[in-house]
């Protein structure tokens, strides 16, 4: 059953692209203080406001193993507070998110609702709106496949984008990764406390996304962070999975005997 229950809908407009450097925290203050000089502050992500990100996998992780190889729909609850809570799924307002990621690409979606109707969702008791990509549609399947909560990130995020959207250049300090007990999706509607801290970022996770062609000053500023990292970052989600899985040291891969 599709109802309306969302209080507002984002959606990308075609896929963009979608780069993440680790850096030092000297390197992404010089990042983003040139970001601020040609780019004004996002309106949806004030600095230094507390973001909680809670991820779905299935009981086989399908949607991970599907990430490892470079495509896999994201499925997660994305909550914002003042200060950092102790819990995920908290009353108040989220938004449901669908995120298509293809190699460096991605495509997303998301839906402002309260949390009950969240919560109401990955119960597969509510279907949401479909009026772009079919993104909610494959969500509503990965639920049908047993798909629940299982890992949290926690971040303080700076953002900045141009006025249409074309460009988007964020800051995470103070990532966090959490585990999440898989029985934390049950029928109560209380907060789920947040499990096992598998890991705290040292750096500082800086993002590039873009349609098109990038400006000047942007390619300059990319050719840079490329210059001062080994390689790019994974996603969060990968990377939160990996350490739940005790697969890796988060950022790289475990290496196979």
């Amino acid at each position: 059953m599709t109802t309306s229950i969302a209080t507002a809908h984002e959606a990308d407009a075609e896929r963009r692209h979608e780069h993440r450097f680790q850096v030092s925290e000297s390197i992404a203050r010089l990042v983003m203080r040139t970001t601020a000089n040609n780019l004004p502050l996002s309106r949806d992500d004030r600095p230094y406001q507390w973001s909680t990100t809670t991820y779905c996998d299935t009981l086989n992780w399908s949607i991970f193993r599907a990430a490892q190889k470079g495509s896999a729909m994201q499925l997660r609850i994305r909550e914002y507070h003042r200060t950092r809570p102790q819990g995920v799924m908290n009353p108040g307002a989220a938004w449901i998110e669908f995120k298509d990621d293809e190699e460096d690409t991605s495509l997303k979606e998301r839906f402002g609702v309260s949390m009950d109707v969240a919560r109401s969702f990955l119960r597969g008791e509510i279907a949401l709106p479909d009026p772009d990509h079919g993104l909610a549609e494959r969500a509503g399947r990965l639920l049908k496949d047993g798909a629940r909560p299982v890992v949290v990130t926690q971040y303080n995020r700076l953002a900045y984008n141009s006025l249409d959207t074309a460009i988007r250049i964020t800051a995470d300090h103070n990532l966090m990764y959490f585990a999440l007990p898989w029985e934390a999706r049950d029928d109560n509607d209380q907060p789920s406390p947040l499990g096992t801290l598998l890991a705290m970022e040292p750096d500082v996770i800086v993002e590039m996304k873009w349609y098109g062609e990038l400006p000047h000053w942007a390619i300059d500023l990319h050719a840079y962070l490329k210059e001062n990292t080994h390689e790019e970052r994974p996603s969060k989600f990968i990377v939160a999975m990996r350490w739940l899985l005790g697969e890796t040291d988060g950022a790289k891969k475990k290496k196979k005997k």
